[in-house]
């Protein structure tokens, strides 16, 4: 790659590189230096990483601070991705604390705890959690001696520009307890900050076990030796204040950085600046650190850098646009036969709507009397009454849940954004009910308690879990305990998990109901029209669904009513996974009523779930799972026809 192009750039070095990506110092035309970070060419394909990739330039798009390294910019390069940064010649936290072998002198340890909290209390306000920080990412610029946060590769947006969750591509060494739960907010980056303090001001990490297990297990269990025990500089008061941060329960941490900022206002620091004469930081004069035969670096003679001028909101609307029509990836698993590929904008296809909702009586003085059962002669259930959008609900005889009547009708399937949706199809669909919430705890455990009934977690003594980077088969994880650690008890009314589709298909049995197939589960959740999300084409927000891994956890089934479909159900993107009665397959469907292929491997899952991004929860996305799987993630509901 060196003195090729990538965009205008001219690549003069190649800085690092990673399993995700590689990292090069580049010349623009009018002589700048930048860092150009590009995808690692056998990942171009790969959606997760992908999705990672536009995070970072989203997060960075968002900042405007002289301690975060800024966004220059970003665009296609090829068949890859690039992001341009300033380039920052310096150290990082980690090559300093490698060459002094032991801590920080305290004084300019303090100092630098002092700056390094200010940026990340920045960000938070912008709504941004860094989710990666450690030592690696935290530079000192050899120029300047100021700080720049780097990598915000896994930042979590709390916006609707917001994709994949990254929870899970996390550094063992600085992750708080509840992340390997699937929980994560600024309390975590502030354990994570704190583990970095920790070892500037003592020169260990609080856990320096070597298996990623040992470290997981000591950070839900073990709790450090106190920083001042490893030094007689360090004042019990900043012993005690890292200590805090290192809390196992995020409820005793600081609840952000300027409050963490605050515990080390009483303590001495050298000075505002890190910055000492000969463009050299306080500890990095005093230890030879910037020293650069020793540093094995060169002084690069630099034209000095003017401050881009494009608008921020140019650069957000500029990853905004890739996003959306320059990678459109296809964010479930495809088939064998399947290539991930660059789709063109969906085609628009204009439905004729062929049901509308009806419209709720005017409000009188004395309300009338709820309508008899006789108002709907051949549906044996009690009525409820209309709902907040309009149509009939009734009251299930078995599990009491309250079911929604979806009229007859056709509705629009599909969609042409990726290989699996295709193609773009008028359904017409018979008069069915569907339930308004999905199954909870406590309907499950009812129905647990009058079979009997095993789960196939149960059975075989095992679920899974996503721990770290993978999904771990672990012991104890069923519908009980859906993590294998916490119960769901206190929890009646979140969503049943750990729920194969065997469990949720005998669950309704039991009901005397049934899963839905894919194309009822599409109608209720789209209307005729065939809305991108339940509640209409708008992006989505934390108001309106559990999804992106802003909650980290399920979250009560009636809880997002802005979220509510188009017939008034809830929970029809995020929360959990719902497993529909049909088996997997491409392609053309049958016109009406269609039932999916008559065999197969796999069964079909929809909604996406509380960890899922943007593009899992539109409701034309669809998975695959063999009937036996489960996982934290899934959950379902029922469907009926009962006048058949």
């Amino acid at each position: 790659m060196i003195g090729e192009k990538i965009g205008e750039y001219t690549v003069t070095h190649k800085l690092g590189a990673g399993g995700f990506g590689t990292v090069y110092k580049g010349l623009s035309q009018d002589g700048r230096f930048v860092a150009i970070k590009v995808l690692n060419p056998h990942l171009a394909n790969n959606e997760k990483v992908v999705r990672k990739f536009f995070n970072e330039a989203m997060a960075l798009a968002t900042l405007n601070n002289e301690n975060i390294t800024r966004l220059l910019e970003f665009f296609p390069s090829g068949n890859n991705y690039a992001i341009v940064m300033e380039f920052v010649e310096g150290l990082t936290l980690d090559d300093i604390l490698k060459r002094l072998k032991g801590p920080m002198p305290y004084k300019d340890a303090i100092t630098m705890a002092k700056q390094i909290l200010k940026p990340f209390q920045y960000a938070y306000e912008k709504g941004i959690l860094h989710r990666d920080i450690k030592p690696p990412n935290i530079m000192i610029e050899n120029k300047t001696g100021i700080i720049k946060i780097m990598d915000f590769g896994i930042a979590k947006i709390s916006t609707a520009a917001t994709h994949q969750t990254a929870s899970h591509m996390i550094s063992f060494h600085y992750t708080a307890p509840e992340r390997f739960r699937g929980t994560a907010d600024i309390r975590s980056d502030i354990y994570a900050l704190g583990i970095v303090f920790y070892e500037m001001f003592t020169g260990k990490r609080p856990f320096d076990a070597k298996d990623s297990g040992q470290i997981m297990f000591c950070h839900m269990n073990e709790l450090p030796k106190p920083p001042q025990s490893f030094s007689k500089d360090i004042p019990p008061g900043v012993s005690s204040a890292i200590l805090k941060a290192l809390s196992k329960e995020p409820d005793d941490r600081y609840q952000d950085f300027n409050e963490f900022a605050k515990a080390f206002e009483n303590f001495e620091q050298v000075d505002d600046s890190l910055v000492v004469g000969d463009e050299k930081t306080v500890f990095a004069s005093r230890q030879g650190l910037f020293d650069h035969e020793k540093a094995g670096g060169t002084k690069s003679d630099r034209k000095s850098e003017k401050k881009s001028k494009a608008p921020l909101i140019a650069m957000i609307a500029l990853a905004i646009l890739l996003i959306a029509g320059g990678a459109a990836f296809y964010f479930t698993r495809l088939g064998p036969e399947e290539k991930v590929a660059v789709a063109e904008p969906p085609a628009v296809t204009e439905p004729a709507p062929v049901e509308t909702p009806k419209t709720p009586p005017a409000p009188v003085v004395q309300p009338e009397p709820a309508p008899e059962v006789s108002k709907f002669p051949d549906v044996p259930y009690e009525y409820i009454e209309e709902n907040e959008k309009g149509f009939h609900e009734f009251s299930h005889p078995v599990d009491n849940s309250a079911m929604v009547m979806i009229p007859e009708g056709q509705f629009v399937m599909g969609s042409d954004k990726y290989r699996a949706e295709k193609p773009v199809q008028t359904i017409f669909l018979d008069r069915y009910f569907f339930d308004k919430f999905l199954v909870t705890n406590e309907k499950f455990q009812k129905f647990v308690e009058d079979t009997g009934y095993q789960t196939d977690a149960e059975k075989e003594g095992f679920g899974y879990v996503r721990v770290g980077l993978r999904w771990v088969k672990t012991t104890e994880a069923n519908w009980r305990k859906p993590d294998g650690l916490s119960s769901v008890l206190h929890i009646p009314d979140h969503p049943v998990t750990q729920v194969s589709y065997n469990d949720a298909s005998t669950y309704c049995q039991w009901a005397g109901k049934k899963l839905p197939t894919e194309a009822q589960w599409e109608k209720a959740a789209r209307g005729p029209e065939g809305n991108v999300f339940p509640w209409g084409d708008s992006e989505p927000d934390i108001t309106r669904a559990n999804y992106d891994n802003v909650v980290g956890t399920t979250t009560p089934v009636d809880k997002y009513a802005k979220g509510m479909s188009y017939y008034g159900l809830y929970d029809m993107a995020g929360n959990t996974y719902q497993w529909c009665q049909d088996w997997y397959d491409v392609d053309q469907r049958v016109e009406r009523n269609p039932q999916g292929p008559q065999t197969g491997d796999e069964r079909v899952v929809k909604g996406g779930s509380f960890i899922e991004g943007v593009e899992s929860i539109r409701s034309a996305n669809r998975d695959r799972y063999a009937p036996e799987h489960r996982t934290f993630l899934f959950g379902f509901r029922c469907a009926c026809e009962p006048d058949k």
